[in-house]
């Protein structure tokens, strides 16, 4: 049997923004930082890479709990898991429509 490890691979990386998303996180993280909140944390998302080739093959927000959380869980599953298990399992019902 094929572990899904032996041909993708998984990490976080910055949330890709759109021009409008970027600008208010600015405004947001400026306000924040004004009222003495502090600076928030930018957001990740979990990325899902092919090993041969770096194609990136899946993305999403790594924004339930802890991302560094959620990429453990997926590592587990990338090398106990076949690849047509793993993406069973993590796709969501959006991509696949």
């Amino acid at each position: 049997m094929s572990f899904a490890a032996e041909h993708l691979t998984a990490e976080l990386q910055p949330r890709r923004a759109s021009g409008f998303a970027k600008a208010w996180h600015f405004v947001t993280s400026l306000v924040e930082g004004l009222l003495g909140g502090g600076i928030p944390e930018d957001a990740v998302d979990l990325v899902i890479l092919r090993r041969e080739t770096g194609a990136e093959v899946m993305r999403t927000p790594a924004d339930v709990g802890s991302p560094e959380y959620l990429l453990e869980q997926v590592n587990r599953d990338l090398e106990s898991k076949t690849v047509e298990e793993f993406f069973a399992e993590w796709r969501t019902r959006d991509e696949g429509s």
